[in-house]
């Protein structure tokens, strides 16, 4: 009997490859959500650093240009947080969209899977029943033969 071949085999490995591609895109959003949660992490510890720069700077002689310098400094910060956060939210969007293309891309290739998996049952089951004819196929001929040697 003949090798089983699935039809749709080469839309099967299409809807692989695309989500495999989904899931560059993903991870790569993904990526960008993280670098920008680092980012935000990394103004707030700066801004950490220089309120302690702030508190030593005012226990001793007040210098009002240095203290003018701080607080432009710190409206800086709150800005880029402020920026940051809303382009964080996009990010998170971004990542959540590419997310649900991944979930997508991954439920038609499981369901192109799924169809090979019937095929290849049926396929077997055919093969099953068309043995079984053979073998008793065979068998009837085994049984004529004895019944003509014994006449």
């Amino acid at each position: 009997m003949k090798k089983f071949r699935f039809r749709l085999e080469p839309l099967l490995k299409l809807k692989a490859y695309r989500e495999k591609e989904e899931q560059k895109l993903h991870a790569a959003a993904y990526s960008r959500v993280i670098s920008q949660e680092n980012k935000l992490l990394t103004i707030n510890f700066d801004r950490g650093n220089n309120q302690k720069r702030l508190v030593q700077f005012l226990a001793g002689n007040i210098d009002v240009s240095k203290l003018i310098g701080f607080s432009r400094y710190f409206l800086k910060l709150k800005k880029d947080e402020l920026l940051g956060r809303e382009m964080l939210k996009v990010f998170q969007k971004e990542a959540e969209e590419k997310r649900l293309k991944l979930l997508e891309a991954t439920r038609q290739r499981k369901i192109f899977e799924k169809l090979k998996e019937r095929h290849l049952e049926k396929y077997q089951k055919e093969y099953e029943l068309l043995d079984q004819k053979n073998q008793d196929e065979v068998g009837l001929q085994i049984i004529r033969q004895k019944k003509d040697s014994r006449s």
